[in-house]
């Protein structure tokens, strides 16, 4: 059976991410950057706030780096789970701006200047809370 999570920014095929990330071959993940990634998923399932996807797929890589030393295995772990995220989800032009976010965060860009207000998420940082 095929493991998918429901979201707003559409189902997860766990699956297919664990094939991708499998194809890495001697990809050793970062343990810490990993947990950050799955940590910022869980957020934007909780929040559950249209037009916030981009920023959750920012801060989620944001953390991934600067919380797990700003090294370069932690930018590794990042980019594969973010890549194989968005191959197992079959890529298109939402992916993206996916990747766009993704990169932007891995890069320890502002998400919150550029994907909260902007595009109209009302997700609030400070209570993780929408609206």
């Amino acid at each position: 059976t095929l493991v998918t999570i429901q979201a707003q920014s559409g189902g997860i095929n766990w699956r297919g991410i664990l094939r991708c990330l499998t194809r890495a071959g001697l990809f050793r993940p970062n343990v810490c950057a990993a947990r950050q990634m799955l940590a910022g998923y869980n957020a934007m399932r909780r929040a559950n706030c249209r037009n916030c996807d981009k920023y959750f797929h920012c801060q989620a890589n944001y953390n991934a780096v600067a919380r797990c030393g700003n090294s370069r295995s932690a930018r590794d772990t990042a980019r594969v789970i973010s890549d194989c995220r968005e191959y197992s989800q079959g890529g298109g032009a939402d992916s993206d701006a996916d990747q766009e976010a993704n990169r932007f965060g891995r890069n320890l860009g502002n998400c919150a200047s550029r994907y909260l207000r902007q595009v109209r998420c009302a997700y609030n940082p400070s209570t993780n809370t929408c609206g």
